[in-house]
């Protein structure tokens, strides 16, 4: 009877079989860190960029209005200013750069989608009868010329209605200035122009704060899909 006999792996054939099986798992990691510093900078640069434009604004005018010159909130509202400002300006060129990656990024995936849904709507059209093949809006789009079909240009999620308010706010907002520098300093004129200043300068707030920065939230987070693809190649 034949004893079946087993021959140890030598010590340097093991340590090649674990160096080699541990480079994809450092590169996945090390691709995780990074990923997260990126995001780190990315979304802390936009949260600095609200809080700036909502807290800060909001809290100066309040203070200014409702408790004078010079007030404990008032100065809050300053305060938030000049953090905000401190982490806007520090984090600015870093930010350029990983959004215009991150923008590539997103325009690769949305293709990448597109090309899935193509193939999927070509599969199931070739799966129906021919009797009871129904053209749809999106194979009519596809027989078109290229130049003539309908492309979505922005992810689902952005909004471009509320940025047509940005010129008549600069609008009103050049306009309080100019009645405040044509009349003295605490006339009827110059108070009008100052009221007229500060809604305009809340309105461009909330533009910037909040419809500008969740329109950047939806173009700079790629979903996760794309991320694993990334780190499997």
């Amino acid at each position: 009877m034949l004893r079946e006999v087993r021959v140890p792996m030598p010590a340097a054939a093991a340590a090649t079989a674990t160096a080699t099986a541990r480079p994809p798992r450092l590169k996945v990691a090390t691709a995780a860190l990074l990923r997260l510093a990126a995001d780190a900078v990315l979304y802390g640069f936009l949260a600095a960029l609200s809080a700036n434009s909502l807290g800060g604004t909001f809290l100066e005018i309040l203070g200014r209005r409702a408790f004078g010159k010079g007030s404990s909130v008032q100065a809050a509202g300053n305060a938030v200013h000049a953090g905000c400002k401190f982490v806007i300006v520090r984090l600015l060129p870093a930010f350029l750069a990983l959004a215009q990656m991150r923008l590539k990024e997103r325009v690769e995936f949305e293709a990448k989608e597109e090309k899935k849904a193509k193939e999927k709507r070509e599969e199931e059209e070739r799966e129906k009868p021919a009797s009871n093949h129904i053209p749809t809006a999106a194979s009519t789009n596809e027989q078109l010329p290229k130049r003539n079909r309908a492309h979505p240009l922005l992810p689902k999620g952005v909004k471009l209605a509320p940025f047509y308010a940005f010129v008549p706010t600069l609008q009103l907002m050049s306009l309080a200035i100019r009645i405040q520098l044509d009349h003295e300093e605490g006339s009827l004129m110059w108070s009008v122009g100052s009221v007229l200043f500060d809604v305009a300068h809340l309105g461009f707030a909330v533009l910037v704060g909040f419809f500008c920065v969740r329109n950047m939230v939806i173009l700079l987070t790629v979903p996760r899909v794309k991320v694993e693809d990334n780190e499997m190649q």
